[in-house]
C-alpha cells in the first residue's frame, strides 16, 4: 500500500452499503467514500491516485455507527494533485468531530479521542481493526518522512474516535 504515488494493490471498488461521505469540524474538508475490498492486505487501501479527494472505507469491519471500528483511509497527497483529502489529518485534535453520512440518510457523529503517528513497520493492526464494545472510527493516511526511492511515506497517521451521536 503506498500513498504518494498510489500504486494499486489489486483491490476492487464497490458502492458503499452504509457510508457515502465523511467530514470533520475542525478542518475544512469533506470527502466522498468508496468501499474497498483488499483481502491480500487484510485492510483497506487508498482510492486511486486519480481520485485524491475520495476516502475508502474497509468493508471487512463495522459500518459507521455500528459496534466495532469503522476504518477509513485516504491519501495525504499524490504526485499529480499535491495535497489530498487527508493532508491535514495530523492537525486534528482530540475533541474534534467527524461526521459520516450514511447511505440510509443518517449521520454518525464521532469524537476524536487520540491521534498517533506510527512507523508502517509497526502498524498497530489490533488497535486499528480489533473488536471494540462500542461504535468507533479509525481515520488513516500516510505521514512522516517521504522515501523518494520507495515513493512512499515511512509512517501512518491514525485518528481514533468514538460515536457520540447520530442524526436522521
Amino acid at each position: 500500500m503506498r500513498c504518494a504515488d498510489g500504486a494499486a494493490c489489486g483491490c476492487r471498488s464497490r458502492p458503499p452499503p452504509s457510508s457515502s461521505g465523511l467530514s470533520w469540524s475542525s478542518l475544512d474538508s469533506i470527502a466522498a467514500t468508496v468501499r474497498r475490498t483488499c483481502p491480500e492486505t487484510a485492510g483497506t487501501a487508498p482510492p486511486a491516485p486519480s481520485q485524491p479527494w475520495l476516502t475508502s472505507w474497509y468493508n471487512g469491519g463495522a459500518a459507521p455507527g455500528e459496534r466495532g471500528p469503522a476504518a477509513f483511509y485516504g491519501h495525504v497527497d499524490t504526485r499529480a494533485s499535491g495535497p489530498a483529502v487527508f493532508y491535514d489529518l495530523g492537525r486534528l485534535k482530540p475533541g474534534a468531530q467527524v461526521r459520516v453520512l450514511r447511505q440510509d440518510g443518517r449521520t454518525a457523529i464521532f469524537q476524536i479521542t487520540s491521534i498517533e503517528q506510527v512507523p508502517k513497520s509497526r502498524f498497530p493492526t489490533e488497535r486499528v481493526y480489533g473488536r471494540t464494545n462500542a461504535p468507533t472510527i479509525r481515520v488513516m493516511t500516510c505521514g512522516g518522512e517521504f522515501d523518494p526511492v520507495k515513493r512512499s511515506y515511512k509512517d501512518n497517521v491514525i485518528a481514533y474516535g468514538v460515536l457520540t451521536d447520530s442524526t436522521d
